[in-house]
């Protein structure tokens, strides 16, 4: 692998004939392009691309949120990157192949000097409405607004989509959102982390808990 200087036409990404460029850590780099193979994997590099597959399926959906709650990573770090770290370490249970997510161990967002919800409830009305509602923080930190940004996010496990409540600030208290008449009697998993209104503060995920959506009939 080595560094290259763009010319007139600035850089470039993909593989021209046996040379592969990229970005990498803010640099321009080129490498051999990889061999291809006919070597049968071996059995723990299958276990681990079943990780990984568990993993980027997941984070796939919600990668905006990703971007937003992992963006004070670093500049040397991309936010994705160190979320799939995170919940490979972290979020994976079971054996292969029977690996499942630990919904409670999802981390959306990276704890950066704000408060994260206080006291919240997660509930499923019969008309199909999803209410999240939670308490101002008594003592709070000095970096902790009214005007934090509340992200509420809900994945559905059978069809692997995420949904996201309407835009809602710390000082509301509460949020709604009304399920898709196709999301019936699916389950479905809840977080919510906070982010300051300037962009710079985040909040550490809180996981909700999960419910079974009910639509009226």
């Amino acid at each position: 692998m080595g560094t290259y200087k763009p010319g007139i036409f600035g850089p470039f990404n993909g593989t021209v004939g046996h040379v592969v460029a990229a970005k990498w850590k803010g640099k321009d780099i080129v490498k051999n392009s990889p061999e291809k193979t006919n070597k049968k994997a071996s059995l723990s590099q299958v276990d681990q691309r079943s990780r990984f597959k568990l993993i980027n399926d997941f984070l796939a959906c919600c990668s905006g949120f990703v971007a937003l709650g992992y963006r004070g990573v670093g500049k040397k770090r991309i936010p994705i990157n160190v979320a799939v770290a995170y919940h490979l370490e972290n979020a994976v249970t079971g054996i292969y192949p029977d690996y499942e997510l630990n919904y409670a161990k999802v981390k959306l967002s990276l704890h950066k000097s704000i408060d994260p919800v206080i006291k919240p409830e997660f509930l499923v009305e019969k008309d199909g409405v999803l209410t999240v509602s939670w308490q101002m923080p008594r003592m709070r930190s000095i970096t902790t607004k009214s005007d934090d940004l509340a992200y509420i996010i809900c994945y559905n496990q059978m069809k692997k989509r995420c949904m996201e409540f309407p835009e809602t600030r710390r000082s509301d208290l509460s949020a709604t959102l009304t399920i898709p008449e196709l999301y019936k009697d699916d389950e479905l998993h809840c977080w919510i982390f906070f982010v300051s209104a300037d962009g710079k503060f985040t909040s550490d995920t809180q996981y909700l808990g999960s419910v079974i959506s009910i639509l009226a009939s």
